[in-house]
C-alpha cells in the first residue's frame, strides 16, 4: 500500500475519532441526521441560533478535509436547512456562508500568503517554476490530434462522442471555463483585441475579459465550441434524448460528467476540473499585469467574485 494511501486513512481515522469524541456518532451521514433533528427543533432560526449550529457542527463540515470536499459538506448542510427552514430559511443560509465555513481556514492562509510573498521576494516561489510552455504544448498536441483525427475510437464508441472528449479537452485547457460552461452555456464575443466570455455559472451573470491560451485562437476556439455542441446534440438526437439546449445544469452533470470524465482521465488528466487548474497556473504567468498578484490574476481570468476562492482551490 502506498505512503499517500496510509495517509488518507489514517485521516479518515482521526475525522471517525474525533466525529464520535465531538457528535457521538462517527460517519458524516449520521452527523447530518443528528443536525436536521436539531435545526428542526430550533424555535425561532434566527442568525444567532443557526450560528450556533454552526459553530457545533463546524468539525463536520471542515475537519480535514479538501477545499472541494469542504463545499460539498456545506451544500449538504445548507440542503436541510432549505428543507427545514420555512419563513426562517433566509437567516439560515445567511449564516452558513462560505466566509463562515472557511474563517478557520482563512487565518491558515494568511499565513501561507505571508510564505509566499517572502520566497517571491527571495526567489524562490514554487510557481515560477511552472512554465507555462507545458500547457501550451498540451494544447498543440490536442489540435494536432483533432486535425489530423489521431485517436482511437472503440468498437462499442460513438466516434462523435469520442471527438468531442477531445475538444472538451482541448477548450478546457484553452479557455478555462468549466465543464457545464463548454457545453452548455458559454459565449464567446470579439470585441476589438479583447474576448468576452458570458453565459457563466456559479453566479457570476457578468460577461469577463476572457484570455484563451495560445496556441489556440479566438476563431478556432469558436469553431471548436460550435462543432463540440453539434457532435452531442448529433448523439443524442440518435439516441432520442433531449438536445443540450433543453438540458439543466444537473442534467448536463448527470448525462455527460462520468463519462467525460473517464476519458480526460485517459488522457492524462486527473478529472475535468484539472484542466481548468492547468489553465489557471499557466494563465497567471502569461496574463498577469503588473499590478496584480498571482491570486488576483487567477482570480480575474477565472470569473470568480472571491480571491480566497481562487487561491484555495486553483493557485
Amino acid at each position: 500500500m502506498s505512503d499517500r494511501r496510509n495517509k488518507h486513512d489514517g485521516i479518515a481515522t482521526m475525522r471517525r475519532d474525533v466525529f464520535k469524541t465531538v457528535y457521538g456518532v462517527s460517519r458524516l451521514v449520521d452527523v447530518l441526521k443528528q443536525f436536521k433533528k436539531r435545526y428542526s427543533k430550533a424555535k425561532n432560526k434566527s442568525i444567532e441560533d443557526v450560528q450556533m449550529l454552526y459553530r457545533d457542527y463546524s468539525y463536520a463540515i471542515f475537519f480535514m478535509y479538501s477545499p472541494s470536499a469542504i463545499r460539498n459538506n456545506l451544500v449538504k448542510f445548507k440542503k436541510i436547512i432549505e428543507e427545514e427552514g420555512g419563513k426562517y430559511k433566509a437567516n439560515a443560509l445567511e449564516a452558513f456562508t462560505i466566509d463562515n465555513v472557511y474563517a478557520p481556514i482563512k487565518e491558515r492562509d494568511k499565513e501561507v500568503k505571508k510564505e509566499y510573498k517572502k520566497n517571491v521576494r527571495a526567489g524562490k516561489s514554487e510557481s515560477q517554476n511552472i512554465d507555462p510552455q507545458i500547457v501550451k504544448d498540451q494544447i498543440a498536441d490536442l489540435k494536432r490530434i483533432l486535425k489530423e483525427k489521431d485517436y482511437t475510437v472503440a468498437r462499442n464508441q460513438d466516434e462523435r462522442q469520442v471527438r468531442a472528449y477531445y475538444i472538451l479537452a482541448l477548450l478546457g485547457l484553452a479557455t478555462g471555463r468549466r465543464f457545464t460552461e463548454i457545453i452548455k452555456t458559454l459565449k464567446m464575443t470579439k470585441r476589438g483585441r479583447k474576448v468576452l466570455f458570458s453565459g457563466l455559472l456559479k453566479g457570476n451573470d457578468e460577461a469577463i475579459e476572457g484570455h484563451i491560451i495560445p496556441p489556440l485562437s479566438y476563431k478556432e476556439a469558436k469553431s471548436y465550441l460550435n462543432e463540440l455542441r453539434k457532435l452531442l446534440n448529433d448523439v443524442a438526437k440518435s439516441k432520442k434524448q433531449k438536445p443540450i439546449e433543453e438540458l439543466t445544469e444537473n442534467e448536463v452533470n448527470a448525462r455527460y460528467s462520468r463519462v467525460f470524465n473517464t476519458a480526460i482521465k485517459k488522457m492524462g488528466f486527473t478529472n475535468v476540473k484539472a484542466l481548468r487548474h492547468n489553465y489557471s497556473i499557466a494563465g497567471s504567468q502569461l496574463f498577469k499585469r503588473e499590478d496584480e498578484t498571482i491570486e488576483d490574476t487567477i482570480t480575474r481570468i477565472l470569473g470568480h467574485r472571491e480571491t480566497f476562492t481562487s487561491a484555495l482551490n486553483y493557485a
